[in-house]
């Protein structure tokens, strides 16, 4: 598939699994040679609300930056992805993402709460394909073999000028019409895929021509919000999705949410040295489609449940 990149965002939080998560997501995309692996290994700043010197201290930060740095240039000599790129702190690239995507308005690598904020612009930004696949590096994926969720999700996107993202199942199926079974937004329901106006970080198909005229993301009341937050010293910045969705969802745009059973996510919230230990465990059952029955409709690892079900 010339036309899809395949982007995949770790960071030294994901030295424990990311030499076995990003292989696993990889896999199931072997039609796509664009793959590009974006290392972030700036460390969050200081705001109102969040101390690196606590959540990240220096010296273990940059021991994990490093031993990252050596994961993802193994994952690259192997060919499991075919570009990498280091984003570092005063990276001149940080400038240029700002006054695309944000106005300008700040140039802060990470979101008030130590989220990823310039790594994420940075993924959308250097593929130069129509279309972007991303995954956080902590994803895990089922997919059937011989169904390719990225071509149904660009057949059903094509007519539906309104729709930006498209993502498949949010989790394991369950028997209601709905993609999870907690909700966040409401949804519109059609034959093969549902409606909303949520655009998750975490995993994406993203239109990158339709992201284009819907840009600079930070204007009008958004821009009055986080100038408020800025100076009012408020939790600031807005983190990369919620910022899309007050940017976004005022002015009519819509994320696809695929019904096909034969593709889903799961996402660890709890990674834990028991998670950690089963880990393998787990995505071979999850590539396999198989789970514990706990795990119907929900998003987030369930723990307790997948290590009785194992």
């Amino acid at each position: 598939m010339d036309d899809v990149t395949l982007q995949i965002n770790i960071s030294p939080g994901d030295i424990n699994y990311a030499h076995l998560t990003v292989p696993a997501l990889v896999s199931q995309h072997t039609n796509i040679k664009k793959r590009l692996l974006v290392v972030d290994r700036c460390r969050p700043q200081k705001t109102t609300i969040l101390d690196p010197d606590v959540r990240f201290p220096a010296e273990k930060f940059e021991k994990d930056a490093q031993t990252i740095t050596s994961i993802a240039n193994n994952l690259l000599a192997v060919g499991v992805v075919s570009d990498l790129y280091f984003l570092d702190p005063g990276d001149p690239v940080i400038k240029r993402l700002s006054e695309k995507y944000l106005r300008g308005l700040y140039e802060t690598t990470h979101g008030a709460g130590g989220m990823v904020n310039m790594g994420y612009w940075i993924g959308f930004d250097l593929p130069n394909t129509k279309y972007l696949l991303h995954y956080d590096g902590d994803i895990m994926l089922y997919q059937q073999p011989g169904y390719d969720w990225v071509k149904n999700a660009i057949n059903e996107m094509e007519p539906k000028p309104e729709v930006l993202m498209a993502v498949p199942r949010l989790c394991p199926p369950i028997a209601a019409d709905m993609p999870s079974a907690h909700e966040g937004r409401p949804f519109q329901s059609y034959d093969n895929y549902w409606i909303n106006d949520w655009f998750s970080t975490r995993h994406f198909l993203l239109d990158k021509r339709r992201l284009e005229k819907c840009l600079p993301l930070v204007r009008g009341r958004v821009m009055i919000e986080l100038l408020i937050r800025k100076y009012a010293g408020r939790a600031f910045p807005l983190d990369p999705e919620i910022l899309m969705f007050k940017s976004l969802s005022p002015r009519g745009v819509k994320r696809l949410m695929l019904k096909s059973q034969n593709v889903w996510l799961l996402h660890p919230v709890i990674k834990s040295p028991a998670f950690l230990e089963k880990l393998p465990q787990i995505i071979a059952a999850i590539s396999a489609g198989k789970y514990p029955e706990e795990q119907k409709g929900l998003e987030n690892i369930d723990l307790d449940a997948w290590l009785k079900f194992l």
